[in-house]
């Protein structure tokens, strides 16, 4: 289509600025899209093992995952009835793209939402065989039996902010240990275990008396906990290196319990039958569930837990906003690359604040769409090197600005406005090279990115931030949020 572009009445040529609400859907997707729901993102508030008993394994599966679906739909149900996922049928056939609003509205509702009849079938299947294998390694390990205290969704499915296709979950599963986890007020120094802020953004842990004594205190209960005492180093510092080993190898004996076809194991979902393999990167152990074209990844990632009272305030860590705060903060075993010798890098954890910073996401109304853009732009422009989590990072330092600067800046603004604002941030954050950590601004997490990559990335979005000065232009956006196969077939649209 050609023809000037609509203008608002800030004279942006965004087609109309919709103060948080549907007007901008209605422009490019249709009534369609509308009962698909895309308005406010946030309103303004080998052989089986055989079980002892067959009755109590039925009931223990059915509390789990009856659990675990009333997790996963608390949220998701928002995300999947009036935010994010739309049926196929509610995609328009031949959208009314007139203006940088609308083409931003199309795009997203035909390449960027994801797809409700998509989301039954991964949710399915991850549900049957994710609770299965956690019950198989209740089953070959005592310690994970005992002390697996909770599993909980993470990553973009758990802050509502997945594109494209349900196919990968990830999942904290967090490990309680023998000892409590709290500070010694009288003796800090002597807590069962000392948490040593060495670098921004990971910590080390150091086992304290209790924890070093636990061959000797637990007496019976010795060889079940000894499996914590296994993690320490020669100098009493859990080992992140240690205590993922011991988690892989619980998972793997758990795995082998599956059946198995052709060397594999398998699961049967709603009489699909679905083979399971496995990968490992980092702090994550992931199976893979296939058959046919059908591909699901799920990241399994152990973690360790302290009450919120132990976080690291005043050493250069921010403090927990009242209402982001919660009952505890996690670590991860993900090794410090920037570490100054190899005891660093087997010792780091890796601070986790997800339940802090999903509350940092309530009430900001199209934010959320925004962040899908900008990862459907990092997607579409191959900027693999830009985590997800860095692109949230950048939103949650314009969540705190804007609260004292422009307190309705994400109300009042349409997503048009909140793609370019967050453009031109992106691209700063490249030309300075450097995001910063949220919580500790003195941890960069770009630094190790080579500059010939940032130069890259920087070339990209000044090209795209051209095009968006430029409101006449407004239909070359597509080629930068589109990969070339899509935008081939999208261009007939335009």
């Amino acid at each position: 289509m050609s023809g000037r572009p609509d203008r608002d009445r800030n004279g942006n040529g965004n087609g109309g600025n919709n103060g948080g609400g549907l007007g901008w859907w209605l422009k490019g997707a249709g009534a369609a899209a509308v009962v698909g729901g895309l308005g406010n993102s946030e309103p303004a508030s080998s052989s089986v093992a055989t079980p002892n008993s067959s009755q109590q394994v039925v009931r223990e599966r059915k509390g789990f995952l009856s659990s675990l679906a009333d997790s996963l739909q608390a949220i998701t149900e928002n995300s999947t009835t009036t935010e994010s996922a739309i049926s196929r049928s509610q995609v328009p056939a031949r959208p009314s793209i007139t203006n940088l609003n609308s083409l931003l509205a199309d795009i997203y509702v035909r390449y960027i939402a994801l797809k409700k009849e998509d989301f039954q079938l991964h949710y399915n299947v991850f549900t049957e065989v994710f609770g299965r294998l956690h019950r198989y390694m209740k089953q070959v390990d005592k310690y994970y039996e005992r002390y697996s205290s909770n599993v909980q969704f993470a990553g973009s499915h758990y802050d509502r902010l997945r594109i494209q296709k349900p196919d990968e979950f990830d999942m904290d599963i967090v490990i309680d240990v023998p000892v409590n986890m709290h500070r010694d007020l009288a003796n800090p120094e002597e807590s069962d275990i000392v948490i040593e802020p060495k670098y921004p953004g990971f910590v080390q842990l150091r086992a304290g008396t209790q924890y070093q004594r636990i061959l000797i205190r637990d007496g019976h209960d010795c060889l079940i906990n000894r499996t914590a005492y296994e993690w320490l180093d020669d100098r009493n510092y859990i080992l992140r290196s240690k205590f993922t080993d011991w988690f892989k190898s619980v998972a793997n004996r758990g795995l082998n319990q599956f059946q198995t076809k052709n060397g594999l194991p398998v699961c049967v979902v709603d009489g699909v039958q679905y083979t399971i393999r496995t990968s490992s990167g980092g702090p994550a152990w992931t199976i893979i569930i296939e058959a046919g074209l059908f591909r699901l990844d799920v990241d399994l990632v152990p973690a360790l837990k302290f009450p919120e009272n132990r976080w690291l305030e005043g050493r250069s860590y921010r403090r927990i906003p009242m209402e982001c705060r919660r009952d505890f903060w996690m670590v991860v075993p993900k090794p410090n690359k920037s570490g100054q010798n190899t005891f660093d890098e087997q010792r780091s954890w890796r601070i986790a604040l997800q339940d802090q910073e999903k509350q940092l996401l309530n009430n900001t109304y199209s934010l959320r769409q925004t962040i899908r853009l900008m990862k459907k732009l990092r997607d579409a422009q191959g900027m693999n090197k830009i985590a997800s989590y860095y692109i949230k990072t950048l939103f949650f330092w314009e969540i705190e600005d804007k609260k004292t600067t422009d307190p309705t800046f994400w109300k009042q603004n349409d997503i048009a406005t909140l793609f370019k604002h967050m453009v031109n941030k992106f691209y700063i954050a490249m030309d300075r090279g450097n995001i910063p950590y949220f919580w500790n601004k003195n941890h960069n997490m770009i630094e190790n990115l080579n500059s010939n990559i940032k130069n890259e990335y920087k070339r990209k979005i000044s090209a795209l931030i051209a095009i968006l000065e430029n409101s006449y232009n407004y239909k070359l956006v597509a080629k930068y949020l589109l990969t070339p196969e899509e935008y081939n077939t999208y261009q007939y649209f335009l």
